[in-house]
């Protein structure tokens, strides 16, 4: 186990009562940096800003684990009473301090996720390992060039990384599994094309939990505005109910499980 006393971190915020980031009711701790600069994110102030509160592994540890009791209020289909989920901004851009803070967390018991997309060396993947129940990977697009439109940067390191992954969890005794979120952006992620290759590819995956669809809205638009005097997607449409439902009855063609309102 990673010693926990030689790592701090830099932590944006904390959700206390977090309800969509990972199965059951959650604390969600959102860490600084990330090496995209993804179009459609809403948390843009966590990526570019290398900074924010400086804690040790034992004080964040201490901050989440007293919302412990809220967890056991849930009971939905997935099993899983609740636990935390560490998010960003990418988690993995301080990977000795995650490492350490999820480390801390198994000792103690607690269920864990990773909200990740995976941008991050081989090395840190199979330390974090051990400690990672639920792997949350959003596949921007699947194709190169239109996802470093989107990204400023290749899928080649995501996709892998994620089939990398895949195959170690399937070496390990207690095996975690991996959620795949996919993101419906009019206009730029949603065509058929697309959302059925990466059907095709959540299909070659062993272990997948599901698939979660989101919609994309505009709710971070301000924050871009504030740093960089603009918008990116400015003209876009927020996702319609429709246009979500249209990507999920594509994946239900291929049989791949969706992350329902019960989990």
């Amino acid at each position: 186990m990673k010693l926990a006393a030689k790592y701090t971190g830099f932590v944006h915020s904390i959700e206390s009562l977090g309800t969509i980031d990972g199965p059951g009711v959650r604390t969600v701790v959102f860490l600084q940096g990330c090496p995209l600069k993804c179009k459609f994110c809403h948390n843009i102030d966590c990526a570019v800003q290398v900074k924010g509160d400086q804690l040790t592994v034992e004080k964040l540890a201490e901050k989440v684990l007293s919302n412990r009791s809220y967890w056991k209020s849930y009971n939905g289909s997935s099993g899983v009473k609740g636990g935390v989920t560490v998010s960003g901004g990418e988690p993995t851009y301080q990977p000795e301090f995650l490492c350490a803070f999820l480390a801390y967390l198994k000792n103690v018991g607690v269920h864990t996720a990773v909200d990740t997309c995976l941008v991050t060396k081989k090395e840190v993947i199979d330390d974090l390992l051990p400690y990672v129940d639920l792997w949350m990977t959003s596949i921007k697009h699947m194709d190169a060039e239109k996802h470093k439109f989107l990204t400023g940067s290749s899928n080649k390191t995501t996709l892998e990384n994620l089939t990398y992954l895949d195959n170690n969890i399937s070496k390990q005794e207690k095996k975690s599994q991996i959620r795949i979120r996919f993101l419906v952006v009019p206009g730029l992620t949603n065509s058929e094309k697309n959302i059925r290759a990466t059907a095709e590819k959540v299909k070659s995956l062993k272990n997948i939990e599901a698939v979660e669809v989101l919609g994309y809205g505009s709710h971070g638009r301000y924050k871009w505005i504030e740093l960089f005097g603009k918008y990116e997607l400015e003209g876009v449409p927020d996702a319609t109910e429709k246009d979500v439902e249209n990507a999920r009855k594509i994946f239900r063609e291929y049989g791949i499980r969706l992350v329902s309102s019960e989990d």
